[in-house]
């Protein structure tokens, strides 16, 4: 890899493997990065281990090779406990999730070969299959702790990561479908992105459609995957379709797949979606904007935005607190202000499909009695999930003659 500055940096760590790609500005395409010199190996095992008695790890390969030869210990499923967040211990000692994560990150990031990752990057993404809200934490800790800002640092599941692939990798999906076949072995679930046109900005969203079992017999398992795409696809128009995961194999897909050709669908099928979707995503977030004009329709999206009306260099404004339309674990905005007149805070929420506007006042009991603007708050305010907001207020005081009473008001908001 040439670049040494503003590198975009895509991470997709799976449950049993992961990849690591760059974005190459020059071919304006995402680069699988090898994990053995001079060859094609671009998955490596979603796996840290520890060496026994010292503090030092390995993660993938490194871990794979430690652990069967030289008596490292394993840390086997590290996305399900960091979806737990839950201390956990390994060789006679308790470690956090958010520590664990770090190491194998660490590792992760190391396979680029740059020398100062955090000057460096300019943005990276890693992508899960599927995010809870401990899974969040977890991976925003791990990042900080390794010295990524919250606008280097992102993270998205996997629909997200298809979205980003299909609307970068063909510019034919941004007003037609595309279909996404998601395997797991001997389970294959079909999924379609839909672009609303109509609506401006443009609205695309993910749609989950059927699950089906496929069975262990070849022929079976091609009627059973040629009738799931009858039932999914239909005669609607698909400009192309995606197909991911281990399970399929063109050897027994005999029916399934010319008829999945069908009506000039364009048929892809690879390893690679998820990790090239998080390096274009993480190109589009940070501030790279290829797709201006779309929003993507996210179930953890943030749907109202908050605002308060404030005296700003003497011109009263309605200054944004949360913008509509950004992910839940996204938000975070501090801001310090001053009270004029009034001991309380007032929210103005909108929501971003229309409907009526509502006010909410947040109360703040015991706040010292001062002369009027004299009283400096500094506003806290983040999310536990896409609907419960999390306000916090603390009083700073104000300078040596009114000193902080350190107070601190916490409301939680659903809106």
């Amino acid at each position: 890899m040439n670049e040494t500055r503003n590198i975009i940096v895509g991470l997709d760590i799976g449950r049993t493997y992961s990849q690591i790609c760059y974005f190459d500005r020059k071919e304006r395409e995402p680069v699988s990065i090898s994990v053995k010199a001079g060859s094609n190996l671009y998955e490596f095992a979603t796996l840290l281990s520890k060496t026994p008695g010292k503090e030092i790890w390995h993660c993938g390969l490194e871990a794979e090779f430690h652990t069967a030869h030289e008596g490292d210990i394993p840390v086997h499923g590290i996305l399900g406990i960091c979806a737990r967040e839950t201390p956990v211990e390994i060789d006679g000692t308790s470690y956090l999730p958010e520590e664990l994560m770090e190491n194998y990150l660490s590792g992760c990031i190391e396979l680029l070969g740059i020398g100062e990752p955090v000057r460096q990057i300019k943005g990276i993404m890693a992508t899960v299959p599927i995010l809870n809200a401990p899974l969040v934490r977890t991976l925003q800790k791990a990042g900080e702790r390794l010295g990524f800002s919250r606008e280097q640092f992102y993270i998205q599941d996997y629909a997200e990561s298809f979205y980003y692939y299909a609307m970068n990798h063909r510019k034919e999906n941004w007003n037609r479908r595309a279909g996404w076949f998601i395997f797991d072995v001997n389970q294959v679930s079909f999924a379609k992105l839909e672009i609303d046109t109509a609506r401006r900005p443009m609205l695309a969203a993910v749609r989950y459609g059927e699950t089906v079992m496929l069975p262990e017999d070849p022929e079976e398992r091609d009627d059973a995957f040629h009738q799931l795409i009858a039932d999914s696809c239909r005669n609607d128009a698909y400009t192309s379709i995606y197909m991911v995961g281990p399970g399929f194999d063109q050897s027994w897909a005999v029916r399934s797949v010319p008829y999945l050709c069908r009506n000039q669908r364009h048929v892809y099928y690879g390893n690679n979606l998820y990790v090239k979707g998080a390096c274009f995503g993480a190109r589009e977030k940070s501030g790279e904007d290829e797709l201006k004009g779309f929003q993507y329709l996210s179930p953890m999206m943030i749907k109202s935005n908050v605002q308060m009306e404030m005296d700003v260099n003497g011109s009263v404004r309605n200054v944004a607190i949360v913008e509509a339309g950004k992910l839940w674990y996204e938000v975070y905005t501090s801001l310090e202000l001053i009270l004029d007149e009034k001991e309380e805070l007032e929210f103005t929420v909108i929501p971003m499909e229309g409907g009526s506007r509502t006010r909410f006042v947040m109360k703040l009991p015991g706040l010292p009695k001062r002369p009027n603007k004299t009283s400096r708050l500094r506003l806290t305010v983040s999310y536990e999930n896409e609907e419960q907001c999390v306000i916090l207020a603390e009083d700073l005081g104000f300078g040596e003659l009114f000193p902080s009473s350190r107070k601190v008001w916490t409301e939680k908001v659903s809106w």
